[in-house]
């Protein structure tokens, strides 16, 4: 995946996910891990961290967001309108950088 699609991804997380339910939320923490090319696993809730450099993104394998009854709509949302390859599974959904047998999150 390219450093413009990892770009917009770690956009709309970091700069605060609005929450229609509650506008008292301007931002809500969605638990997030990475694998990199080399295996090392990182996690966090903040997304301060997520690809602080373009170097970073490269090495980027997957990334996995953590799905919650209150963030699974948003964050599907989010990742169908930016148009990533990943799967979605009951409590997380997968985001891949290299993969190419997987479709697009629908």
């Amino acid at each position: 995946m390219n450093n413009t699609k990892w770009t917009e991804i770690f956009k709309e997380f970091y700069y605060g996910v609005e929450c229609a339910d509650d506008e008292n939320l301007s931002r809500m923490p969605i638990q997030w891990t990475t694998k990199s090319t080399n295996g090392y696993v990182y996690s966090d809730s903040t997304w301060t961290h997520f690809g602080i450099g373009s170097e970073e993104f490269k090495e980027i394998e997957w990334l996995k967001i953590d799905l919650t009854p209150i963030n699974r709509e948003i964050v599907l949302a989010i990742l169908k309108k930016i148009h990533v390859p990943g799967e979605v599974f009951d409590n997380c959904v997968y985001v891949y950088g290299y993969r190419t047998d997987v479709d697009y999150i629908k």
